[in-house]
């Protein structure tokens, strides 16, 4: 009965049996718990391999998280990438083989957010599209997530953008939510507004 609680309040992605096993048995059950271990002690759990520590890595980074004694979180703003071209093949190929239901949806949104503003670049980030301008990250969809379409915008600046689609009171990131394309179509000069408010933001 205990272990059946564990997973509904559990907030972690999907991870294979041995993986959900050990973290069970540690009493982890929330991405916030593991601020307090630093991932090699994580490693340690048997059962614990090097995908699941990925996906542990990719979700607590959607949240703005990241292991003890990590800055990963923080980094990727200041890391140079490759040239928008070879991002945006990088981001086609991963729709192509990206199995989800809301994948015209997300093909719906990304074709919007690049629409907004040229400059805008796109690259595979914690396994989905992924938007920055000028070297600082706008948004990024969470395809975890299967119930609806989950975007996060993890920047900041986000805090400073008023608008009734942004929900979330966090100091560096806001979440917006679609149910379907009729949804995108009715919110879509709402959404376009936050990213050019954004990157007004950024430009200022």
């Amino acid at each position: 009965m205990k272990k059946e609680t564990s997973k509904q309040e559990s907030d972690f992605p999907k991870l294979g049996a041995p993986a959900e096993r050990a973290l069970a048995h540690a009493g982890y059950v929330k991405l916030i718990q593991l601020t307090k271990i630093t991932e090699a002690d994580l490693s340690r759990l048997h059962g614990m391999g090097p995908n699941a520590l990925g996906r542990l890595r990719e979700a607590l980074a959607l949240k703005g998280l990241s292991f003890a004694g990590s800055t990963s979180a923080e980094k990727p703003t200041k890391k140079k990438a490759a040239s928008p071209v070879s991002r945006t093949d990088k981001v086609d190929e991963f729709m192509e083989a990206l199995v989800h239901p809301f994948k015209v949806e997300v093909q719906t949104l990304r074709q919007i957010i690049l629409g907004v503003n040229k400059n805008i670049v796109e690259e595979v980030k914690w396994k989905a599209p992924s938007f920055s301008y000028r070297g600082e990250y706008l948004v990024t969809f969470n395809l975890w997530e299967t119930k609806r379409i989950h975007l996060v915008f993890h920047n900041p600046m986000i805090a400073s953008v008023k608008s009734k689609l942004l929900e979330g009171d966090y100091k560096d990131r806001r979440m917006a939510y679609f149910t379907d394309r009729k949804d995108i179509q009715a919110k879509k000069s709402a959404f376009e507004k936050i990213l050019k408010d954004l990157i007004k933001l950024q430009e200022a």
